[in-house]
């Protein structure tokens, strides 16, 4: 991956660097460092998309706002305890994470990847967010060490759909490029089980290929399946 830096980041550049000399190179990916932003450039396609994280942008606004009005999203069903404490595993773009705290929740987001983790504080700190906690490192290894426990824990791993049905966005696309995936989801669902006062919630599509352990049940929409692990305790 070239990183594209400008003189107020050097630091940053040279500590990502030192972070991903082991990686797999992703040669037609950019990271752009550009004063308080950083942003990622994607040439796999026939014009070059940028893909930002800016939760003040119109679009996102429009969203997030469209998800909260008269309480009809799915989410307000599936998160249905006022004020809950919702610990998000897989921050990714920060999308959902941003929906539950808006939604008056309070959120934990953590995010293993270091280039999405990089891109993910720098959008909270330009949304001057103060509300949501966000860590670097592994969920599994959070959860592990974790003292304290969470209403709900909310999981999306990705969606491994059949190769027969049609992509996901590109935004989604290339978080997939760069996202780093745990090779053992059940292991992850088992102890996000032990920390919960009340559900685990994994996020899948319909279509998914993916080899879960059965669910105490499923909340469905047209594309997705929301499903639902009570908690150890429960």
């Amino acid at each position: 991956m070239k990183i594209v830096c400008d003189e107020y980041n050097k630091e940053k550049e040279l500590l990502l660097k030192k972070i991903l000399i082991h990686s797999n190179p992703l040669e037609k990916l950019q990271l752009h460092f550009r004063k308080n932003e950083i942003y990622l450039l994607n040439n796999n396609y026939t014009e070059s998309v940028e893909i930002h994280i800016d939760y003040k942008s119109d679009s996102f606004v429009h969203k997030n706002n469209e998800r909260l009005k008269n309480k009809q999203d799915i989410f307000w069903k599936i998160f249905s305890q006022k004020n809950s404490r919702i610990l998000d595993c897989t921050g990714g773009f920060g999308r959902e994470g941003f929906l539950l705290d808006s939604m008056g929740h309070r959120v934990t987001m953590i995010e293993y990847s270091p280039i999405i983790a990089m891109m993910l504080k720098n959008a909270l700190m330009r949304s001057k967010n103060k509300s949501i906690n966000f860590f670097f490192g592994n969920a599994y290894d959070y959860m592990k060490h974790c003292i304290q426990k969470f209403d709900y824990i909310y999981l999306d791993f990705m969606f491994e759909k059949s190769k027969r049905k049609s992509l996901s966005s590109k935004n989604d696309e290339t978080l997939k490029l760069i996202s780093f995936q745990d090779n053992n989801k059940n292991k992850v669902i088992q102890m996000a089980q032990k920390i919960s006062n009340k559900k685990v919630i994994v996020k899948e599509p319909y279509n998914s290929i993916s080899n879960l352990l059965k669910p105490n049940h499923i909340i469905k929409t047209k594309l997705l399946d929301y499903k639902i692990y009570l908690s150890s305790d429960g």
